[in-house]
């Protein structure tokens, strides 16, 4: 039974959620994304700070194809088993839009499930978490990677943040009706995914308004709409956008951040406590 509340209390600061990608396909890592690799990059986000990690076996960039769940599962569930054999109390998130690859996630000793279709694509995740007591991140999206910057899923007449805290509260009112703890429930705002640049530029002005920020994981790390205002085109040398950004997001005070950079942002955040800037 994983408690979620209780994890993100005992640290009593925003949370630093590491990214191991293991298809090979990652939108910012490419083939350093493979699974080859995922072990000792896992264990670099531990080593450099992260608090926790999160796997991922399916690229869910704009415009990439759907993986099976067989190939999901060779490719995470190694990384997990081998991850709690170094670390068992490390705290470890799947991200996966299939039930099969969450029950099998759960089941080798993962304790949260990332779901970054918002329980759309198989909404039986949400029957594997309530089964297991495992921990639940709903992230915002609309259609699938193939098709969600297709204009009508980028479109919010009522505002991008009003329209994604609705979204997000049918999403978690599915998930407690299949017997998910409320408690155990974390929001992503879903940075990309749906969003062109402008309306995720609007997003993070107007993210109090998406859910309590105590109760929120975002991830903004590398993101296109950052290149967008710097120019930057290139994902993997977006590391100072993403570093102002999440230290904004920090001191903002939501609940947890998802980066590719652990070590640079664990610092950049030692820093700002130094100086009473953030917790």
């Amino acid at each position: 039974m994983f408690d979620f509340t209780g994890f993100l209390n005992s640290a009593g600061r925003t949370l630093i959620m590491g990214i191991v990608n293991t298809s090979g396909d990652s939108f910012s890592e490419e083939k350093y994304s493979s699974a080859d690799s995922a072990l000792a990059r896992g264990l670099a986000h531990l080593d450099g700070g992260a608090d926790l990690l999160d796997i991922g076996g399916e690229s869910t960039r704009p415009g990439a194809k759907e993986t099976s769940g067989d190939l999901e599962k060779f490719r995470v569930l190694p990384v997990i088993r081998n991850l709690k054999k170094v670390h068992p109390e490390v705290v470890l998130s799947v991200d996966t839009r299939h039930a099969d690859v969450a029950h099998a996630a759960l089941q080798s000793g993962a304790d949260i499930i990332n779901d970054v279709s918002m329980l759309r694509h198989s909404p039986q995740i949400a029957d594997e978490v309530a089964s297991f007591g495992a921990g639940l991140i709903i992230s915002h999206s609309r259609g699938i990677p193939e098709t969600m910057q297709n204009a009508e899923f980028c479109s919010y007449p009522d505002g991008v943040a009003e329209m994604v805290a609705a979204e997000l509260a049918e999403a978690r009112d599915k998930a407690v009706a299949a017997g998910v703890n409320e408690e155990n429930i974390l929001f992503d705002p879903g940075f990309g995914f749906a969003k062109t640049a402008d309306q995720c530029w609007e997003l993070l002005e107007n993210l109090e308004k998406v859910a309590p920020l105590s109760r929120m994981l975002v991830g903004v790390s590398r993101k296109s709409f950052l290149g967008s205002l710097t120019g930057e085109k290139d994902p993997s040398r977006r590391s100072g956008e993403t570093i102002a950004a999440e230290l904004i997001l920090a001191r903002r005070g939501v609940a947890m951040l998802r980066t590719h950079n652990s070590r640079e942002l664990h610092h950049a955040m030692m820093v700002m406590r130094k100086t009473g800037e953030i917790c």
